[in-house]
């Protein structure tokens, strides 16, 4: 017995590798002075894959791998929507749901991404948006966005920063929908 109590049974802590990323705003701080529209962001959906706490590779059409040391530091939903509120901040004027009632807007935008993840042929980003006049919810615009697919060589700060492009490029493509006063 005394030679089993000097003796460890418990196995050697492993060290842990997980690394987690988010995605980041390179948006340029918003113009002074009154901004020309006035937006309202809704929520950002994302398809229940995506709400992972692991970052989504997809190999083939239908494979998805969810790597355990790689995750988002936020929720996917949650960062699309911080950068894409950063990035549009820039031009517009821009109150994020839900809406305080004093806050007026001209148009409401409600995203839904339908691919933000790694593939074996690089990074992908699609998301389809509406914008909607606020005065009566009637939609103006519906247009799918689809980033160009850029190589991804997997490292996984990489997509976090192409997929953080990808979003910019999102905002860019909304405001210039934004129709005309």
């Amino acid at each position: 017995m005394m030679g089993l109590a000097g003796c460890n049974i418990l196995p050697e802590p492993q060290p842990d590798n997980t690394r987690f990323y988010v995605l980041e705003s390179s948006a340029p701080a918003p113009a002074s002075g009154a901004a020309a529209v006035r937006l309202g962001l809704r929520r950002v959906d994302v398809p229940a894959y995506l709400k992972s706490k692991a970052m989504v590779v997809r190999s083939g059409n239908n494979e998805l791998r969810y790597p355990e040391n790689a995750r988002w530091a936020e929720p996917l939903d949650a960062g699309i929507a911080r950068v894409l509120r950063d990035q549009l901040s820039a031009k517009a004027s821009v109150a994020a749901y839900p809406f305080p009632a004093q806050v007026e807007r001209d148009f409401d935008i409600a995203v839904q991404i339908i691919a933000a993840e790694g593939h074996d042929d690089g990074v992908r980003f699609t998301a389809l948006f509406e914008l909607s006049r606020a005065s009566d919810s009637a939609v103006v615009v519906r247009r799918t966005f689809t980033a160009p697919v850029v190589a991804w060589n997997g490292d996984y700060s990489q997509l976090a920063a192409q997929l953080s492009v990808a979003v910019a490029g999102l905002a860019n493509e909304i405001l210039a929908a934004v129709p005309a006063k």
